[in-house]
């Protein structure tokens, strides 16, 4: 739960001796903080002070002596109590001297609530805090406010936790058989104060819990009573004004009446009572709002109530007051209908308790289930998927809903599942066309253009056509917006099939308005221009969709940056795309939604903002998610990406792996330049000399290519080709395929080019190029923001070979050509001969040298190396993982100066 502030503590206690302050407020958590401290920490004991004991002397330093289990330290502790009269200095001293004698192992002592100490433990624990060296101690004083005696020491704040933390630990405290939508309510409401959500979850009900009975809202509290000690403490007139603002979930401030009031406001916030939001009051936390409120006589709340209904000027809140003054069917529709204009000014949560209140006033009809599905949809674009999932199921248990209604309701449960796990409910809304489709063809269209566009979204084209062809039967009878989002379906089609005229795929209106449907479309054509490789018009497409009032709505915003990632990552505008996820990362917003897509995104950006621990957490969920339901577009992505790693990182069997896997996935989608994955498989298969089976994917690369034309694929052929040229014809095949490389095009495919080019350059014997080309691929790498990639460009020497059908040999470099683009850049493809911008050194006059620089460790990797063996072999040798074999590789590239196997090689003596 505290994982962050626990590290840090850890940390700062492995470095030395020292005193640092964990400061949280009542509920932070601090107890367990301690308790999973002293699990973690060696050696470490934990007391607690003792409020009833401050006012006797020494008796809190007392109590942390006897926490230590030595003798010496109890009889200090019975001394002290025999003599309270002595002065803090010689405590002090004493205690110090005897750390100081004390030949023991390193101690950790944590103090809670050190903050209620007596004056003079606390005294003596300031003077110690800052005096520890030497001694072998560390104190860790946690505390709800910081005494003067404790000041200036470094301190961990534990602060409110964040919605993910919130929400895991509210899931971790509940039993299974509460409903998620309760669950993420709780997290919500207790503003991620532990303690608050364990009070929250004890309020509820079993029904409630179950999600079966609506929420009575502000939540039932567990334990109240530390509240209603401090509520009563409090001045009469704002025990009043709190009392007030327990009965709605905001006030306005002109609704409380004259200045007198207002006075009375600004003392409650300063007091930390109240919060305000512009012209809104609300209670700060809704443990204090329940407590107040329930701890109130319902025939009170009734009259104030009454009054406010009188009085307010805000229609949404008359609305809440006269549901309690005349409770009934009619109340409820009101509510319904406020909750809606609630939602579509931005205040869900708010309109959340006007919805429960209506669901507890009457049962919801057919008219109420179709109120409660617009309110589904509404939460459903706010990103709170569990939320709307509630509404749905509450709207589908109503037994007179019309057809259209169970349609909204299968299209509802498709998008929330699919925006959760990219997962397809099938057989749901294949059920609820079957049984309603004839009723509600409207509904009927957008639930198959919904089918077909997520099912092109996950590569499923077979499946996607079909639902295109059920669709368009119906378009006759269909109105808007229906037709837009068919039309939409079908564009998003056509840019990833060529089954159908490839033109309609220009018609992209951008023209976004608040209509859902329209934002979708919109979603949908823009889509359709990233798989189309119209990058530059796709990235407008999503910028309009940022300016446009659906970003409004955070599931839009999140869609949208998760797109727009991936058409700058598709374009090879990488450094766009690391900003665009680095956002998201950050924001952390939403990190549920479209799960494994943002996993994807994220393992990508944690491998090339160099954090493989956190990419390799990002590829283990993907594998468990893969494990209930495989997205093949998603698992595709993500073998064409480690496949590439492992190429370029020498791994050679397992980028035949990930690249095979890949290929396998992806058999469906005829056009390559969706998974990318081909020109990497046929590198590695001509490097491990498998040159058949490297012609047979050319050739149907070839074929799936002219099925859908392709800038990617006429690129990747041409790599490919090069690479199954013969060695007199490579070095110009590998030229001509950087040639057609032009400024619109990916620089990452063209690094990807040079790094090929000069491997087989390196398999040729014509190491002064391959230097030159691979110096070229490095700095274009760099310059597109992928440092990893420029510095572990690897060697042909740690393959059989390179050249198709022979071995690798002495051959001349190929004459030059024009260099394409960017001049610097790729100027060494270009050219054939010319001097290293390093200069060449001779192995003879350094080996002895560069042998002696480097550690142990690193000599063994040398060793192997220079006797021929791979990575992979000379990490069984060394019982040693490939990664661990690579990265010493890289560091001894550092030291000894050169840029690959065979440089080093060439610099060492051979044994």
């Amino acid at each position: 739960m505290r994982e962050q502030e626990l590290a840090r503590v850890q940390r700062a206690c492995d470095a030395s001796e020292i005193a640092i302050v964990v400061r949280g407020p009542r509920g932070s958590g601090r107890s367990t903080f301690v308790r999973e401290a002293v699990e973690r920490l060696p050696r470490a004991f934990d007391v607690r002070a003792n409020p009833t004991e401050s006012s006797w002397p020494f008796a809190g330093i007392s109590s942390l002596l006897y926490a230590i289990d030595d003798e010496r330290w109890r009889h200090l502790a019975l001394s002290l109590g025999s003599a309270p009269d002595l002065e803090v200095v010689v405590v002090a001293h004493r205690i110090l001297t005897l750390l100081h004698e004390h030949d023991a192992p390193a101690t950790v002592l944590l103090v809670d609530d050190a903050d209620l100490l007596d004056p003079r433990s606390r005294a003596v624990v300031g003077f110690l805090a800052r005096r520890l060296a030497g001694t072998g101690l560390r104190l860790v004083l946690l505390v709800e406010s910081v005494p003067p005696e404790l000041g200036g020491l470094d301190e961990v704040v534990l602060g409110p936790l964040d919605a993910r933390r919130t929400r895991a630990l509210v899931g971790h405290l509940a039993p299974a058989r509460h409903h998620p939508a309760v669950l993420d309510v709780v997290a919500h409401r207790s503003g991620g104060s532990p303690a608050d959500a364990v009070d929250l979850l004890a309020g509820l009900t079993p029904a409630q819990a179950a999600g079966s009975a609506p929420l009575e809202l502000p939540l039932r509290p567990g334990r109240v009573e530390h509240v209603v000690r401090r509520f009563a403490q409090l001045p009469p007139a704002q025990a009043a004004l709190v009392e007030r603002l327990a009965l709605a979930p905001r006030t306005h401030a002109d609704d409380l009446g004259g200045g007198d009031e207002l006075e009375v406001v600004d003392e409650l916030v300063a007091a930390g009572w109240v919060a305000r939001d512009g012209a809104w009051l609300s209670l700060t936390r809704e443990p204090v709002r329940s407590a107040v409120f329930h701890s109130t006589s319902a025939r009170r709340r009734r009259e104030h109530h009454r009054r406010a209904v009188e009085h307010v000027s805000d229609p949404y809140a008359s609305d809440w007051h006269a549901s309690f003054v005349d409770p009934g069917p009619r109340a409820a529709e009101a509510l319904r209908r406020a909750a809606l204009g609630l939602l579509a000014e931005g205040s869900p949560d708010v309109a959340f308790e006007y919805v429960e209140r209506s669901l507890l006033l009457a049962q919801p009809g057919a008219r109420a289930a179709d109120h409660l599905l617009v309110v589904a949809a509404a939460y459903f674009y706010r990103g709170h998927l569990e939320i709307a999932r509630r509404y749905v199921d509450i709207a589908e248990s109503v037994e007179e809903a019309s057809p259209h209604s169970r349609l909204v309701v299968a299209s509802l449960r498709v998008r929330i599942e699919y925006v959760a796990t990219q997962s397809l409910l099938t057989a749901l809304a294949e059920r609820a066309l079957e049984l309603h489709g004839a009723s509600a063809p409207d509904e009927s269209v957008l639930l198959l253009a919904l089918l077909a566009t997520y099912s092109t979204e996950r590569w499923e084209l077979v499946r996607a056509a079909e639902y295109l062809a059920r669709m368009d039967a119906l378009l006759g009878v269909a109105h808007e917006p229906a037709h837009t989002v068919a039309e939409s379906a079908a564009i998003l089609f056509d840019a990833m099939s060529s089954a159908r005229a490839r033109s309609r795929s220009t018609a992209v209106a951008v023209q976004v308005g608040p209509n859902p449907s329209s934002t979708t479309a919109l979603m949908t054509r823009a889509r359709a221009l990233t798989y189309a490789e119209r990058y530059d018009e796709a990235r407008d497409l999503f910028r309009t969709l940022l300016a446009s009032p659906a970003a409004v709505d955070p599931l839009w915003v999140v869609t949208t940056r998760l797109y727009d990632a991936d058409n700058d990552r598709l374009a090879g505008d990488l450094r766009a795309a690391t900003a665009t996820v680095a956002a998201l990362v950050e924001q952390d917003e939403l990190p549920h939604v479209h799960r494994p897509y943002r996993l994807f995104h994220e393992l990508w950006y944690f491998h090339e903002t160099g954090r493989p621990d956190r990419a390799r957490a990002c590829e283990d969920e993907l594998l468990d998610i893969s494990r209930g339901s495989r997205n093949p577009a998603i698992s595709a992505r993500v073998d064409a990406y480690l496949g590439a790693r492992a190429l370029h990182a020498g791994d050679l069997d397992e980028a035949a792996r990930a690249l095979m896997r890949c290929r396998m996935v992806s058999a469906g989608p005829p056009g390559p330049h969706l998974y990318r994955c081909d020109a990497d498989l046929v590198e590695v298969l001509v490097r491990t000399g498998n040159t058949a089976a490297a012609r047979t994917i050319v050739d149907d690369l070839a074929r799936r290519s002219a099925a859908a034309s392709s800038r990617w694929s006429a690129l990747a052929l041409a790599r490919c080709r090069a690479l199954l040229a013969p060695d007199d014809e490579a070095v110009r095949a590998f030229e001509d395929a950087a040639v057609m490389f032009g400024p619109r095009d990916s620089d990452y495919e063209l690094a990807r080019t040079l790094s090929a080019f000069a491997a087989r350059l390196d398999a040729m014997g014509a190491g002064e190029r391959a230097e030159r080309v691979r110096d070229d691929a490095a700095a274009t790498y760099r310059r597109i923001g992928l440092p990893w990639w420029a510095g572990d460009l690897v060697g042909a020497d740690d393959d059989a070979s390179l050249a198709p059908g022979a071995p690798a040999g002495p051959s001349p470099a190929g004459p030059g050509s024009s260099s394409p683009g960017q001049p610097g850049a790729r100027s060494s493809v270009a050219h054939s001969s010319g001097a290293h911008s390093s200069g060449a050194r001779s192995s003879d006059a350094r080996s002895s040298d560069l042998v002696a620089a480097l550690s142990d460790a690193e000599r063994d990797v040398v060793e192997l190396v220079v006797a021929g063996l791979r990575n992979r072999e000379i990490a069984a040798r060394l019982f040693l993982s490939v990664r661990a074999v690579e990265s010493r590789l890289t560091a001894i590239y550092r030291k000894v100066g050169v840029r690959s196997r065979a440089q080093l090689v060439s610099l060492l003596p051979h044994p």
